[in-house]
């Protein structure tokens, strides 16, 4: 009885959720910047320069 339960739960609530967080926000903030001169973004370690 639980499986079905967590199904339409899943496909019912969670589902429809992830979709319009993507439609209207994006987690990676990808996007084009017809300034930029490039992309690239420098890493630094952790632990400094070695």
């Amino acid at each position: 009885m639980r499986n079905p339960l967590l199904w339409l739960l899943y496909y019912l609530v969670f589902s429809p959720l992830s979709l319009l967080i993507r439609l209207f926000h994006d987690p990676l903030h990808r996007g084009w910047d017809p300034t930029a001169a490039h992309y690239w973004h420098y890493r630094h370690p952790a632990g400094g320069p070695r």
